[in-house]
This record gives C-alpha cells, structure tokens and sequence, in this order.
C-alpha cells in the first residue's frame, strides 16, 4: 500500500471514530465488535486480522488522548 493511501486511511478510521464518539457510541464496544467481525470472517489472514486489530486499538487510544 501506498504511503499515502495509508495515511488517508489512517485519517479516515480517526474521522469516523471521533463521529461516531460525538454520536454516543462506546468506542471500546465497538472497537471489540470490529475484532470480534474480523476474527471470525475466513476472508482475512491472520496476520491482517491481528494488525487489523492493533490499528483500531491504536486509533480508539489515540483519540482518548486527544
């Protein structure tokens, strides 16, 4: 991937987030949701699935801090 295409991902994941906080939705239940989906969808390799995992983490964390 891209470096920029992963930095516009990276942005787009904090946006939606941060949208999703102002609307009242727990970010840690639905941050484990996401990984939940993720771990059980065959589709995905395990490698992805787990930094898949870390990046939301990373990102709800993030936005706890700002």
């Amino acid at each position: 991937m891209g470096e920029e295409r992963e930095v516009a991902l990276g942005i787009a994941l904090k946006s939606l987030l941060a949208t999703a906080e102002k609307q009242g939705v727990d970010l840690e239940a639905l941050a484990g949701g996401a990984a939940e989906a993720l771990i059980v969808d065959r589709a995905y390799g395990s490698w992805y699935v787990s930094q898949a995992i870390l990046e939301i983490q990373k990102a709800v964390d993030a936005l706890a801090v700002e």
